[in-house]
């Protein structure tokens, strides 16, 4: 799978699901939990650096992705159901609407996406978007810039991400 695909899914998300807040029509009351999926993100390194470093950057994706799947799980107003599609995940097209279809018959409301992008040797991106899986929309979309490239980074950049895209999906819920 290209990571192209997933990098264009996520950034024109919007056009292809349209871009309006869900419909309540699979939202969750204020007394239920939302269930949500987390789909295995995406890494591109395009940094150009001389040294290959996917092995320790694949290490560090996985420990963000689970550690953001442990936040979610961790708090009571979300169901965390898990990825049928691990490890790799449909990103784009007819394949992401067919992602949305087998989440949402998991009991998924909500497929969180992604990819982290390095760009340079201190700076990388994660690109995600919150889609519902019902009404196939984005509900949002954000990138999320963070520097360094290590351990240290990463976690703080997943603390920060996780705390984002849980608000905003509470945020989300709470204008239907």
């Amino acid at each position: 799978m290209r990571h192209g695909s997933l990098l264009h899914a996520v950034t024109t998300a919007g056009l292809f699901l349209g871009f309006s807040l869900i419909s309540d029509a699979s939202a969750a009351t204020a007394d239920h939990a939302l269930t949500v999926s987390v789909d295995d993100f995406k890494y591109r390194d395009t940094s150009s650096e001389p040294t290959d470093q996917t092995a320790v950057h694949e290490k560090r994706l996985r420990a963000f992705v689970t550690a953001l799947r442990d936040d979610v799980t961790a708090d009571r107003r979300f169901e965390l159901v898990p990825s049928s599609c691990a490890p790799n995940c449909p990103t784009d097209g007819r394949a992401l609407r067919d992602r949305l279809r087998a989440a949402s018959q998991a009991g998924a409301q909500i497929l969180i996406i992604g990819i982290v992008q390095k760009l340079s040797t201190l700076v990388q991106i994660a690109r995600i978007a919150a889609i519902d899986t019902t009404a196939q929309r984005v509900m949002f979309r954000k990138y999320f810039q963070f520097r360094g490239d290590n351990d240290e980074a990463w976690q703080r950049a997943e603390r920060f991400v996780s705390e984002e895209i849980r608000d905003r999906l509470l945020e989300s819920r709470s204008q239907q």
